[in-house]
């Protein structure tokens, strides 16, 4: 290999693992550039190392089969599922197609997958190498994602090839990257001369100036030098443009059946490539033919044959009339009968013109897709529909359900396009004006221009986008429901305290199997606000499943917010991280800024609740930021809430009291604001805030809201006797355990009571208590106060620190932390965000039993 002297030892430095050396490598660059044979070259080193390799290629035809990729993954090592325990088995199983039931979400089948390699590689060192990784469709690529960024602990390196990385692409910090470029002069005349040797000089320069560097350029154009093939282009073209006529030329030489059978395969080519008992219609005298022109070629695919390179295949489909095209499509659509996925691009494709028949079959299989998690699959499709309509109205129709399911998958440039394309067709502002008024909330949080839309519109998704926005300006909801469905009947009477638990629960059991993901958010959205949610996690964790792929990734977005609520209610705070720091990174992605706003604000509350107030203030800071100029007044309350709960657990109560005064109308900032106002010696404006949350019926609206009721008003009860009664009564409610913290801070309350009326013996057992449940939750400030209650009981508190439940990275975080290095520091040298890095020691603090960065030092050296 001549050149390439840097790449290649690049790529065995990443197969090596050498020190500092990531173990993943993306290749990228331009078309016949040597991807393909630096990647084979690094698959060669591997193999002779000893490592057993992985992998597979991207189709084009599959890029819209869902986790199409992941099977070719795991294909030659389905044995080792019956070695991962039975949930990730029963998860890979169902992602693969070998058992029934609804798809996992992406974490599940991530953390499966995993499961899966790290046991492969304990026969052995493991690669994994894939080519032509963009066309991988995109949910195996969610996945791969996850994996490359989780290698360093096992004997596992991995190696992509892609097409160049275009400017506006996201490198995710992590995963290195290597950019192909043209081979140099010199190398480049040295390859040629090595391919064709005697070649006489104009022609050599010629070859060289129109290759331009380019290694596949270097081997083809020397055959049609002087020819049409390259005299007819023009200029400046690319080699793209020159590869992609040279192998144009082979083609259309070619007998017009074989020429036939030759479009069908690269109009479906995942079966030359991918399928050895039927590689294509080719027969094998066909297959010697095309492979003596150099079209197709032996390797090791399943199939033993794949086409020479990708410009191969769009030579063939480029060189054929669009009426070949469709009747290929055709051809291919009746073949895939059985398999709707693959049969409605086929028959989008072969459609020539008008036909209503073909446009309904098309938007069923779409409008299908859409429901089983394929949102944003389904709006080609149904663009496709639409431009195959016999009428403007279908046309338009279409065109707007395109545009509704591009806005639920975050594709909002698309979704206006789409609009625009309705409206040439049918100028119809009211069908159009919600799904701006949507984009409008979820791209920017524009609530007055969402306002404006909205205007006049009086159908049920107008309604219910309306009291969307009222949830977030608290600006009154006073629409006329009297002909509105029951949905949003139901959904009214809950933001408004008419309709409860009950009629939500026979909501949800009446929702079909195949819901729409929308309807399910704004369920569950009731669900969260009457303090339901856990009952629901089943619809849950579909909303998030749906976003596997290119699902309802705004429905997705709003789901991994519930998520993050319920795990921080139930007391499983790494779980709520990982939920709102996934979806947060998925609002990035797509630029959905108002569900961004909501999991900031979940960060911020667990920040807040484990003691990290410098990161609680940093969400608060960017939310506010946010939400004050748009008048969100739900960011504004969440933000003062979580900075009330930050400064209580530090013990700075009139910081306390000032964010929690900001805000009088939340019924969750109840707690915080009277606790805060007690102990800063506000006891009358205390009672003033418990006595107006009684006027309200705050405990009647849900029981956690009773529980934090019970509370405030024990709080400010005038004898010690009451107050002790009062906590009690709040401990005693039904289930509390459901809220682990808040119950801890409760117990809290009450040991420092009985301590202060000099009661030890009471204090004790509630102190310890709590102790116990903020140590398991990592609450760490608040584990210091009930430290700090029980040693003023004359208990000594053992601060013996241990690293047993520390994961290794956790331990490695810890490590370097006491240093000295920052957060931003660590990250570097990780792979992690400065963020993960301040959660990862806020949950290590409680486990080596020491409450501040300071002491980590002290705490691993006496680990020894």
């Amino acid at each position: 290999m001549i050149g390439r002297e840097r790449e290649l030892a690049r790529l065995r430095r990443t197969v090596d693992r050498d020190p500092g050396v990531p173990p993943n490598l993306v290749l990228h660059g331009d078309p016949g550039v040597g991807k393909t044979v630096l990647l084979d070259a690094g698959v060669r080193y591997a193999r002779e190392q000893g490592l057993r390799v992985l992998g597979g290629t991207g189709y084009e035809s599959e890029a819209q089969l869902a986790f199409a990729g992941l099977h070719q993954l795991f294909a030659p090592v389905l044995g080792h599922l019956d070695r991962v325990d039975p949930f990730h088995r029963q998860v890979l199983r169902r992602v693969l197609g070998f058992e029934p039931g609804p798809v996992p979400d992406r974490l599940a089948i991530s953390v499966a997958s995993l499961a899966v390699l790290v046991e492969v590689a304990r026969e052995g060192p493991l690669l994994i190498a894939v080519e032509d990784a963009h066309w991988v469709d995109h949910p195996t690529r969610e996945v791969m994602m996850f994996l490359l960024l989780r290698l360093a602990p096992h004997d596992i390196r991995a190696l992509f090839a892609r097409r160049p990385l275009t400017s506006g692409e996201r490198v995710t910090p992590g995963i290195a990257v290597l950019e192909v470029g043209p081979l140099p002069e010199q190398d480049a005349g040295a390859l040629l001369d090595e391919l064709h040797p005697g070649l006489p000089d104009a022609a050599r320069r010629r070859v060289l100036l129109e290759a331009a560097g380019n290694p596949l350029a270097l081997v083809e154009l020397p055959h049609v030098v002087g020819t049409d093939a390259l005299d007819l282009l023009p200029a400046g073209a690319s080699p793209r443009t020159r590869l992609e006529s040279t192998y144009a030329t082979r083609v259309v030489a070619l007998p017009t059946p074989l020429r036939t059978l030759l479009l069908q395969t690269a109009l479906d080519g995942d079966r030359l490539e991918n399928d050895a008992l039927r590689p294509s219609a080719l027969s094998p005298l066909d297959l010697v033919e095309v492979e003596r022109l150099g079209l197709v070629t032996r390797d090791s695919t399943p199939s033993g044959l794949r086409f020479r390179h990708p410009l191969v295949r769009s030579a063939i489909v480029n060189t054929a009339s669009p009426d070949e095209v469709r009747a290929a499509h055709a051809e291919l659509a009746e073949a895939y009968r059985d398999a709707p996925e693959r049969r409605v691009w086929h028959l989008a494709a072969a459609a020539a013109g008008p036909d209503e028949e073909v446009a309904a079959e098309i938007e069923r299989a779409a409008l299908s897709a859409s429901l089983r998690g394929g949102s944003g699959l389904a709006v080609n499709a149904l663009r496709r529909a639409a431009a195959v309509s016999t009428t403007a109205p279908a046309a338009a129709g279409r065109l707007h359900r395109a545009a509704e399911l591009a806005e639920e998958s975050g594709q909002l440039p698309l979704a206006h396009e789409l609009l625009e394309e309705a409206r040439r067709q049918l100028d119809d502002p009211t069908r159009s004006s919600t799904t701006r008024a949507r984009i409008a909330l979820v791209r920017d949080g524009d609530f007055s221009g969402a306002r404006r839309l909205l205007a006049g519109a009086d159908d049920d998704r107008a309604l219910l986008t309306r009291l969307f926005a009222a949830t977030y300006t608290g600006e009154p909801f006073t629409d006329d429901l009297a002909g509105a469905a029951p949905h949003t009947r139901l959904l009214h009477g809950v933001f408004t305290g008419t309709a409860g638990a009950d009629e939500l629960r026979a909501a949800f059991e009446s929702l079909p199997a195949d819901a729409a993901p929308g309807r399910v958010a704004e369920l569950c959205r009731a669900a969260a606000r009457l303090d339901v949610l856990h009952e629901h996690r089943e619809h849950v964790r579909g909303l998030v499943r749906r976003e596997v792929g290119q699902g309802a990734v705004t429905h997705a977005a709003t789901g991994y917010w519930f998520t993050a609520h319920d795990h921080f209610l139930a007391g499983e705070w790494e779980q709520a991280e990982q939920a709102a720091s996934t979806g947060l990174d998925l609002c990035v992605r797509h630029d959905l800024a108002l569900p961004a706003q909501d999991l900031r604000c979940a960060l911020g509350w667990l920040a807040a609740a484990r003691g990290d107030t410098a990161s609680a203030h940093e969400y608060s800071r960017a939310v506010e930021q946010w939400a004050e100029p748009r008048g969100s007044a739900a960011h504004l309350a969440s933000s003062a809430r979580n900075l009330a709960l930050a400064a209580l657990g530090e013990g700075d109560y009139e910081a306390a009291h000032a964010h929690g005064s900001r805000d009088r109308g939340t019924p969750w900032a109840l707690l915080d604001a009277v606790e805060a106002a007690v102990r800063a010696g506000r006891r009358e404006e205390a009672r003033d805030r418990v006595a107006a949350a009684d006027r309200a019926g705050f405990a009647d609206r849900t029981p956690r809201l009773r529980l934090h009721v019970f509370a405030s008003r024990a709080l400010v009860a005038d004898a010690d006797a009451d107050a002790v009664a009062g906590l009690r009564a709040a401990l005693a409610l039904p289930r509390v355990e459901r809220w682990p913290f808040e119950q801890a801070r409760v117990r809290l309350m009450l040991g420092e009571l009985h301590r202060r009326r000099h009661r030890p013996g009471d204090a004790r057992p509630e102190l310890r208590r709590a102790g116990d449940v903020f140590r398991r939750v990592g609450a760490t400030a608040w584990l210091r106060r009930a430290e700090q209650e029980l040693r003023a009981t004359g208990v000594a508190v053992a601060t013996k620190p241990s690293t047993a439940e520390l994961t290794a990275q956790q331990l490695e975080v810890a490590h370097l932390a006491a240093s000295g290095l920052s957060n931003k520091e660590i990250g570097e040298r990780l792979f992690l965000s400065p963020r993960t890095v301040s959660a990862h020691l806020y949950r290590i603090f409680p486990k080596l039993g020491i409450t501040s960065r300071s002491a980590l030092r002290d705490a691993l050296a006496a680990l020894g």
